[in-house]
């Protein structure tokens, strides 16, 4: 298997010299490993040692005497799945401590919570902490990280379009849309056409390894039917109480499997804007199930037909475009801190993102010709921040970067699929 370069890969390169310890965590077999063995091997050819603690005897190792594990891996080291060791932490800021201004470590983990506990109380300004998710269409496409940054840019600030009017980026459903969706970003389906064995595998795995690691579930058939109903509800507020009335469990039984799910980096949790007091908002969070693929294939949706007839298809597709724009945000180094906005009345914008003081509300259309109607939400959001959004942008499969009002770019789809 040829190796596909991560957008990430530069801003680890430069955070390797400023840190004793990089860390990547991310879920499993988004290509944590493969990315980091990578990169081992051209920043230190020999120099760095790989350690897996995916094995018994790897554990057992370490366990049984630490301080000799240590001093038989003096030089560089690549600890991969240190999720399964949290009682290495200390020891690797002992090591760290005693080599001030010289990089150690690349470390690898799938369980976010732990691990970054771990690293909170013991790693804090010595290790470097990164998310990889799995691949964003721009890398499958082979993009290049200075257009993903552009995308960012222009994500974060839609006035940066004017340079740009007139310039088409063609998106349509068959070719681009619905195989993307369809695939997500798992390296074994979007690059090696896996489908839907490996999803199947994935999703027995997860279940029957991952979250007994995680937690003690007692019915871990009930948490599977549980994460199918999550994925048919993403890109929405989650009604607990009706999700916990289908599966017989309480709502405090839903508010621990969420916090499961989006520990193991399968949901991501969009929290409510709601800075504008005077309003009534909604201010419950809305989730989306990180990878479509795997989605899809939990509902039995399998091909571009089910996609597009499915009933919730547009809360399909606007999970999976915030995905793409959330993906390209980590990858790049880039801070996220995005929310929605929704009023009582219904007026939503589908995500606002922060950057440098502004807010920049964008609102998701699966559409070729966004009307004004699409617009009001955005309009309305400016009109009541005016101190902190200037414009917004409607992400379309509109080909044409264009001005559709004096506050309002559309953005294609194609723009943010493809690279600038």
């Amino acid at each position: 298997m040829n190796y596909r370069r991560r957008f990430i890969e530069s801003h680890i390169r430069d955070l390797s010299g400023t840190f004793g310890a990089v860390l990547v965590t991310g879920p499993r077999q988004a290509g944590k490993t493969w990315l980091l063995t990578q990169l081992a091997a051209e920043i230190f050819a020999d120099e760095m040692e790989i350690v897996s603690f995916d094995t018994p005897s790897e554990i057992d190792e370490f366990r049984r005497d630490p301080d000799l594990f240590f001093a038989n891996h003096p030089g560089r080291l690549f600890l991969d799945e240190v999720q399964h060791v949290p009682d290495l932490f200390p020891y690797l800021k002992r090591e760290i401590d005693r080599h001030p201004g010289e990089f150690r470590y690349f470390l690898s983990g799938s369980q976010h919570f732990p691990v970054m506990k771990k690293v909170t109380e013991s790693l804090a300004g010595r290790a470097a902490v990164l998310d990889l998710w799995p691949f964003a269409v721009q890398e499958i496409r082979d993009s290049d990280v200075k257009r993903a940054e552009l995308t960012v840019d222009l994500l974060a600030d839609p006035s940066l379009l004017n340079s740009m009017l007139g310039q088409e980026y063609p998106c349509n459903d068959r070719d681009d849309v619905i195989p993307s969706m369809l695939a997500g970003g798992y390296p074994s389906v979007a690059l090696w056409n896996g489908a839907a064995p490996w999803l199947e595998s994935y999703r027995r795995t997860y279940v029957q390894r991952d979250i007994r690691d995680l937690s003690q579930v007692g019915d871990l058939g009930l948490f599977d039917r549980f994460v199918v109903l999550c994925a048919g509800r993403t890109g929405t507020v989650i009604n607990k109480t009706e999700v916990g009335r289908i599966l017989g469990v309480t709502h405090k039984t839903i508010d621990h499997w969420l916090s499961l799910l989006e520990t193991s980096y399968q949901i991501v949790q969009i929290p409510a804007h709601h800075a504008t007091v005077t309003k009534r908002l909604v201010r419950r969070p809305k989730w989306l199930f990180a990878d479509s693929g795997l989605g899809l294939h939990l509902q039995a949706i399998r091909d571009g037909r089910a996609l597009l007839n499915a009933p919730h298809f547009g809360h399909l597709f606007e999970s999976f475009v915030i995905m793409e724009i959330r993906k390209l945000h980590g990858h790049i180094g880039r801070f996220w801190d995005a929310r929605f906005w929704r009023t009582q009345r219904g007026l939503e914008c589908d995500l606002v993102l922060p950057f440098a003081g502004r807010l920049t509300p964008i609102e998701i259309k699966h559409s070729a010709a966004p009307r004004r109607s699409d617009f009001t939400a955005l309009h309305s959001f400016i009109d009541g921040e005016k101190d902190a959004a200037d414009c917004g942008a409607v992400i379309s499969l509109a080909p044409r970067v264009e001005r559709l009002t004096e506050k309002v770019y559309n953005l294609p789809l194609g723009l943010l699929l493809g690279g600038p």
